[in-house]
């Protein structure tokens, strides 16, 4: 059997015809047999149809961005293919299903499932003109619906693996054509027993990588992205941020939880456990080496800085006294769950404890009764959370002097956070 490797490709890989050129170009110096290749919706795609999705869900008119979508779409077959090729049938075609599904009564579900529904036509049809003007240019191939591959609980917008039944599928469905053709297939989506559509959450695609390469045992996965590879700081941020060559998995881990957006958070774990390398390379300079995250006892431990705005403060103070340690935290979090609230600093006395959380969509007003019997809670929003990792003193003394106000400060060995206004 063969022994896989894995890329992937983002939305801006595939944003326009001279980026699917590029793209061709990439695959065409590595393609061999057991390439599985895993491609986003093209360009902002996915931010459109969420628009849709949503006038769709209200029932708004949205003819007019639709069409547009198309149009967008048949434009990049346009400049790719030849007038008669039957790519822009199936791009027409898809965007009747489309149109289909958003007029039908999945409304009558639920937002989440008319979302899963209809969201994934982006990376449908980005995969289809891939794998057509792939082999249109000799780089023959095979295309594979990802929902027949990876198996999610029912969970809509946030759909929860089935690692075993994944496994079996990928090896009954994925592996026999690997022997005779690379694959071509989508991120971001799987189905549930049901055969419903599920998705795995926004920016998922990255995930999806991890999860074909675990369950065919790959060896590699190469994430292309429009940088050199993993800074330690975001360089519109910090124009002297220094690339990492390589980066143990622990380390690239803890990173991706404080807020580094470069790989999705979920994409390190599966792949830590197998011990199966990943690649973050150029997709502007293929050849330039990249960053790889893997095992590695000596990697370097220079300070890696990443600041998150938009952080909420929520302050729980306890009413009653002769509650005071151990005091309820299960509510707190119980909360937390119920609303999808992304902790990104936890700190507790005691009689209070400090969350900083991302900022919701919405934030409930009032909170649960039973929370607020218990706690008197205060928030301040629009704030800042800077995180550093193998910190030193001058990094405190920096952000000390650089802002107005220090609300939370919280170190550890090896991390220092800190939130700002």
């Amino acid at each position: 059997m063969v022994q896989p490797f894995v890329f992937k490709f983002g939305g801006a890989s595939v944003k326009d015809a001279p980026a699917f050129q590029h793209v061709a170009n990439i695959l065409k110096s590595r393609w061999k047999n057991g390439l599985v290749v895993v491609v986003s919706a093209s360009g902002d795609t996915t931010d459109h149809l969420e628009r849709i999705i949503e006038k769709a869900y209200g029932e708004a008119t949205y003819d007019t961005e639709l069409a547009d979508l198309e149009s967008y779409h048949q434009a990049i077959c346009a400049s790719l293919f030849p007038a008669d090729h039957g790519i822009f049938s199936q791009v027409a075609n898809s965007f009747s299903q489309l149109k289909r599904k958003l007029g039908s009564d999945l409304r009558t579900e639920g937002k989440a499932f008319l979302y899963d529904q209809t969201i994934v036509f982006g990376e449908l049809i980005s995969t289809r003109i891939l794998q057509e003007y792939l082999c249109m240019n000799g780089l023959f191939c095979v295309w594979q619906d990802a929902r027949e591959l990876i198996a999610t609980d029912s969970t809509h917008k946030m759909g929860k693996v089935d690692w075993v039944l994944t496994m079996q599928r990928c090896r009954k469905y994925l592996s026999p054509k690997l022997e005779d053709y690379p694959v071509i297939t989508q991120g971001f989506m799987g189905s549930d027993w049901l055969g419903n559509t599920t998705t795995l959450g926004r920016e998922g695609s990255d995930f999806t990588a991890a999860i074909l390469a675990v369950s065919l045992g790959a060896k590699s996965v190469s994430i292309w992205k429009d940088v050199a590879g993993i800074l330690n700081g975001d360089p519109d941020l910090f124009p002297d941020a220094i690339k990492f060559d390589h980066l143990d998995f622990e380390e690239a881990a803890e990173m991706t939880y404080f807020g580094t957006k470069v790989i999705h958070p979920k994409t390190i774990k599966p792949l830590a456990k197998q011990k199966i390398p990943l690649y973050v390379k150029s997709f502007v300079n293929p050849d330039l080496p990249g960053t790889v995250i893997g095992s590695f006892e000596d990697h370097p431990k220079i300070p890696i800085t990443i600041i998150k705005s938009k952080q909420v403060w929520i302050t729980f103070r306890v009413r009653d006294l002769s509650k005071v340690g151990g005091f309820h935290y299960e509510e707190i979090f119980k909360t937390a769950k119920s609303f999808n609230w992304n902790i990104n600093l936890l700190q507790s006395s005691a009689v209070t404890i400090h969350l900083v959380i991302d900022q919701p969509e919405q934030m409930p007003d009032p909170l649960p009764k039973q929370l607020l019997e218990t706690f008197h809670v205060q928030k301040t929003e629009n704030l800042r959370l800077v995180t550093v990792k193998n910190y030193d003193d001058t990094h405190e003394a920096t952000y000390r002097n650089e802002s107005k106000e220090v609300y939370l400060t919280e170190k550890s060995p090896n991390t220092l956070q800190m939130l700002l206004r």
